[in-house]
């Protein structure tokens, strides 16, 4: 079921028929937010790894998009758990879950396990391949009679940023300003050395954790990031999938938006985009940092 409502934005009255910029679409699968049609600055485009097959970036622009809904929140545990109940979807990917004490610490702190985790329900869904979403995608159009599926590279850039072409959703104060002395790929055990010593200050974005004691947030878990149109956690936690292709000549894989946990602060950045492999297929491709989102681009009849 689908309701609408105004956001703070909005008129009196708006409906799915007539949205504006800051309508929020409610439905029983989560919530929906409107990202209005017209120009926004996008770029200019940042890759800091897998740079053979990168194509030349493109420069900072003005690009025109049509509207669209964009879910204000990556999918969660709880959302992908109800998929597979309903879907009967054979998931290959694994439940991940945190590991408290001095085996978080020391060990691994975001583990995989076998059983659906309880008191994760919050945290986004990982170790999904974009098959895994683009299923989720179609089960979700199902339910809601609408045309549901990965936003493209633009859509999630814009939708991250506004039309003012902002480094970060919340604007241009970097995150976790104690570790921009990082690498820009991979995190290393520097980093795993000086987290245990240095609390992070001002973690807007959850990103820099080495893969040992790092692991996502809840979804909403930092006020401070929520883009201009109101969607959540575009910077940092999770990286997410999109219908871009990495390269326009390579059909196999996929750019992913938004930086994760387990990257270096400076992924954050909403015009960084990255592949997850130039190895293994997006269709294929799964790990404990990247997740998705979905869109709703069907023109409202």
């Amino acid at each position: 079921m689908i309701t609408a409502r105004s956001g703070a934005t909005s008129g009196a009255g708006t409906s799915p028929m007539s949205p504006k910029q800051g309508s929020r679409r409610h439905t029983d699968d989560g919530d929906f937010v409107y990202v209005a049609p017209g120009p926004f600055i996008y770029g200019p485009e940042l890759c800091f790894e897998r740079l053979s097959h990168c194509p030349p970036p493109r420069p900072r622009q003005i690009l025109e998009l049509e509207g669209f809904w964009l879910a204000r929140t990556p999918v969660t545990y709880r959302q992908w758990y109800e998929f597979l109940l309903d879907s009967g979807y054979r998931w290959q990917g694994r439940w991940y879950h945190y590991v408290r004490g001095w085996r978080g610490i020391l060990l691994r702190a975001y583990a995989p396990t076998t059983d659906y985790p309880a008191g994760h329900d919050d945290l986004p869904i990982v170790d999904v391949s974009q098959a895994d979403a683009y299923a989720y995608c179609r089960w979700l159009s199902r339910r809601l009679g609408v045309h549901c599926t990965l936003p493209d590279e633009q859509q999630w850039e814009k939708a991250a940023r506004g039309h003012d072409g902002r480094s970060y959703p919340w604007g241009e104060e970097v995150p976790r300003p104690e570790v921009q002395w990082q690498k820009r790929f991979p995190v290393g055990p520097e980093s795993y050395l000086f987290s245990l010593l240095v609390k992070p200050h001002r973690e807007w974005a959850r990103a820099g954790w080495y893969w040992r004691n790092g692991f996502p947030l809840p979804v909403g878990a930092n006020p401070q990031n929520i883009s201009p149109y109101g969607c959540l956690d575009m910077s940092g936690n999770v990286w997410e999938w999109t219908a871009s292709r990495y390269h326009p000549d390579e059909a196999r894989f996929h750019v992913v938006k938004g930086g994760s946990w387990g990257y270096s602060v400076h992924h954050t950045r909403c015009n960084v985009r990255s592949a997850c492999s130039i190895a293994i297929p997006s269709c294929n491709y799964r790990a404990q940092g990247t997740g998705f989102r979905v869109a709703i681009v069907e023109a409202e009849n």
